[in-house]
């Protein structure tokens, strides 16, 4: 991979889960409550993940509000940098020799925040968009490209895959297109286990009246986004299979977000005639 086309959060993630490995399986309370559940090492992993990106989350808003408080100091950005060692040092007891490297992605991340997208990159992604009649690459609806109708549900927009607020780079590599309510509600969550996982769980079925009231978009990104936005049998799109639909692993349970998967429109059909 070019070194453009990384993103500094993605990288300090990948950081803190070599410095903090997810544990194996042994005799804690989740490893208990995923035997339970049934979850298959599911749980375990969505609670290791939904940690690490808490850890992320917490050094680069710390690292901002520590650059905000010296913004009026002459010596800004070296005081920041002491602030900052110090801090992961002395209140987060980092170990020394893990500094260097976290400082470095931290202020990467920073630098990456404060970048949004051009004009002109918008209007080129938009145009190639149009020409090559992408739908939103996450929901996979039409997308409407008149501008004017900026009220429009599926107005397009140009959104970071992995969010500029958590380091992502305003690149093309990490640009794609969404509609309007997909990116607003997909907001800075990194991923599935980003989400409110533990409030997915219905009362009512598929072919009930309130169903769609409680599957809410939050929600559907939430289940979607476990499988990367891909069928999980076929790793199709939505721009290629058709909207991704949800199915029961287990048809006696009810509909939670352990117990739903991700499929295309032609992989959707196999899975309910198990």
């Amino acid at each position: 991979m070019d070194e453009n086309e990384i993103n500094p959060g993605e990288e300090l993630r990948e950081v803190l889960k070599e410095l903090f490995p997810a544990d194996v399986k042994d005799n804690s309370f989740i490893s208990k409550i995923d035997y339970i559940v049934q979850a298959d090492g599911e749980l375990i992993d969505l609670v290791y993940n939904s940690t690490i990106n808490y850890l992320l989350r917490r050094l680069i808003l710390t690292a901002d509000f520590l650059k905000r408080q010296g913004e009026k100091d002459n010596r800004q950005n070296d005081v920041f940098i002491t602030k900052l060692r110090a801090f992961l040092k002395d209140d987060m007891h980092f170990q020394e020799k893990h500094i260097g490297r976290i400082s470095v992605l931290i202020l990467e991340c920073l630098d990456k925040r404060k970048k949004e997208v051009p004009s002109s990159t918008k209007d080129k992604i938009r145009k190639k968009a149009k020409n090559d009649n992408k739908p939103c690459y996450i929901c996979g609806s039409e997308l409407e490209f008149d501008l004017k109708k900026e009220r429009s549900h599926n107005l397009v927009q140009v959104e970071h895959k992995w969010p500029r607020a958590m380091g992502g780079a305003s690149n093309d590599f990490n640009l794609e297109v969404a509609c309007s309510t997909c990116n607003s509600k997909k907001s800075d969550y990194i991923d599935a286990s980003d989400f409110h996982y533990e409030k997915i769980c219905l009362v009512s079925d598929e072919n009930d009246e309130y169903f769609s009231t409680e599957m809410k978009r939050e929600y559907e990104l939430a289940l979607w986004a476990k499988r990367e936005f891909k069928c999980s049998i076929c790793g199709k799109t939505s721009s290629v299979g058709g909207k991704l639909k949800f199915a029961r692993k287990n048809p006696n349970d009810s509909w939670h977000f352990l117990n739903i998967d991700i499929f295309c429109e032609k992989h959707s059909k196999t899975s309910k005639t198990k």
